[in-house]
């Protein structure tokens, strides 16, 4: 009776579904805010007090009780991912750390999710909670994408002009991200359910506390106009960086262009609902499908570094050349 192995092909499978998760709660994460859910539940890990599940009648707890359980899924698909890693043929030291690394960064989201609720939405903390999910995203790409490489392909990095490039695309892209939570954190959808608290922030736009069923919730005391020009120029520079990259690949006639020109697409895209949500009053839809939009340009930039630094064997040739232009 032989022992229980995992193909190659299988086990990135299993990445590839740990990434989705990963990316999809992001999305039902901004859903909790944007619905007014984040304190639908005011314990942890139970709903309330004296009960796990919330009440079925009362929306905002069992939007944020949903989210909770995804929170399970993506945890059981995460343990997966190590298990299978442990019996991939043939086993791979990276692909073991990779999987590991992202047990460890949901059981931090877990508990920073927790404070979250237990300090009444503070955005330094709500700030944090989706920055860690973006590195836990940026973790998962890479077991993806590694788990497809043959361990002598994860050994031939390129290093050149273009990789520099592409890999200051994503340092970039990170800005634009950490901008894009300062203006959220300075604006409207804290998550709090109260629509006075909302309608006080779009009026205001600058006001640090606004007082709420009994506590207060904590706002960014930056004047929005100001900060969402910041995030603005960021993505200028960062669509700027990518027409370079863009430029490079096509020169070199590399394989990655369709994933480039993709990634350029999404960010003309996601640059267009960013204003239309700034000029129609930040409607919770347009702000979703930005945070959506968001997550598949963090995705996208990721891989198109990889392809470009860790390229399959029909390409390395070809990258190698390029690294020298």
């Amino acid at each position: 009776m032989g022992t229980f192995s995992i193909s190659r092909n299988r086990y990135q499978k299993i990445a590839r579904i740990s990434l989705i998760l990963l990316a999809f709660i992001i999305v039902t994460g901004a859903a909790v805010r944007l619905s007014g859910s984040g304190l639908g539940c005011s314990d942890w890990p139970t709903c309330e007090n004296d009960q796990f599940v919330s009440e079925i009648d009362d929306v905002h707890a069992m939007v944020e009780f949903v989210n909770r359980v995804i929170t399970g899924f993506v945890a059981l698909a995460v343990m997966v991912a190590v298990l299978g890693s442990l019996f991939r043929k043939p086993k791979r030291k990276d692909l073991i750390l990779l999987s590991i690394g992202l047990v460890v960064g949901v059981i931090v989201q877990i508990i920073v999710g927790a404070l979250v609720v237990r300090e009444h939405l503070p955005p330094s903390l709500v700030i944090a909670h989706f920055l860690i999910s973006m590195v836990l995203v940026w973790n998962a790409v890479e077991l993806d994408y590694r788990s497809g490489l043959t361990l002598e392909e994860t050994k031939r990095s390129s290093k050149g002009k273009l990789q520099k490039l592409s890999g200051l695309l994503v340092l970039c892209c990170s800005f634009v991200l950490v901008t894009g939570t300062i203006v959220t954190g300075s604006g409207p959808h804290s998550g709090s359910e109260s629509q006075e608290t909302k309608n006080a922030l779009e009026v205001t736009a600058n006001t640090a506390d606004i007082s709420v069923a009994g506590f207060e919730v904590e706002r960014l005391p930056f004047d929005v106009p100001d900060v969402a020009r910041i995030h603005g120029v960021s993505m200028i520079i960062f669509l700027s960086l990518m027409l370079a990259v863009l430029y490079k690949i096509r020169k070199s006639q590399l394989s990655s262009l369709p994933q480039a020109q993709n990634l350029l697409v999404a960010i003309i895209v996601q640059a267009t609902i960013g204003y239309l949500q700034y000029f129609s009053g930040v409607p919770a839809l347009l702000v979703g499908f930005h945070v959506a939009g968001a997550t598949l340009i963090w995705i996208l930039a990721l891989r198109l570094h990889l392809s470009i630094v860790l390229p399959k064997d029909g390409n390395h040739s070809v990258v190698l050349s390029s690294s020298a232009k």
